[in-house]
Order: C-alpha cells, then sequence, then structure tokens
C-alpha cells in the first residue's frame, strides 16, 4: 500500500524538531536556576515542560512511524496534526505567561 502522509511528513517533522530543540534550549536555561525564587513562574515552567515535551515527542514519533494504519491514514495524520497543535499552543502559552510574570515581577 502506498505511503499516504509521505507529503506531509517532512514538513511536520521539520517543524516539530525546530519547535522541541527551541523549548529544549529553553528547558536548558531555565534549569540551573529552578525553584530558587519560590515564584510561580517555576512551577508554571515545571508543567509546561514536563506536558510539552512528550507531547511532541509522541507527535514526532507517528510522523516518524512506517507502520501506521495505511487505511486510517487521513484520521492517523489528523490526529497527530491536532496533537502537533495543541503542544504548540501550550508551550505558546507557557512562554507568553512566563513573560508576562518576568515583566510583572521587575516592574513592581
Amino acid at each position: 500500500m502506498e505511503d499516504k502522509l509521505q507529503t506531509y511528513r517532512q514538513p511536520i517533522i521539520t517543524a516539530t524538531g525546530i519547535i522541541l530543540g527551541f523549548s529544549l534550549n529553553v528547558a536548558a536555561a531555565w534549569v540551573p536556576g529552578a525553584f530558587k525564587s519560590g515564584r510561580v513562574l517555576e512551577l508554571f515552567m515545571a508543567i509546561g515542560t514536563l506536558i510539552h515535551l512528550p507531547i511532541y515527542t509522541i507527535v514526532m514519533y507517528r510522523m516518524l512511524r512506517r507502520d501506521y494504519p495505511k487505511e486510517h491514514a487521513e484520521s492517523y495524520y489528523r490526529r497527530t496534526l491536532t496533537l502537533f497543535i495543541v503542544g504548540i499552543v501550550f508551550f505558546y502559552i507557557t512562554i507568553v505567561c512566563t513573560m508576562v510574570e518576568s515583566y510583572m515581577v521587575r516592574h513592581t
């Protein structure tokens, strides 16, 4: 059976890899000073990282998987894309809230 996801595979893997790299860089910069200030930001970043990274790991696995159910390729891709969007929205909200919280702490 033909690979119906071939045309979608490369763009989503590239995007997922870039976002994973960025989020791991953010996490690596955050971890050395984590939980020293007692701010809400610390817990929020931890929860955001613990949810976002596994979601994107699952997205990467689903797109790299060659033995996906080919008779249900459209629904398989739709679910993977939904996970991708949920992961990016969650990470974006985490970053924006972190920026707002940092701004408020520095300007009060």
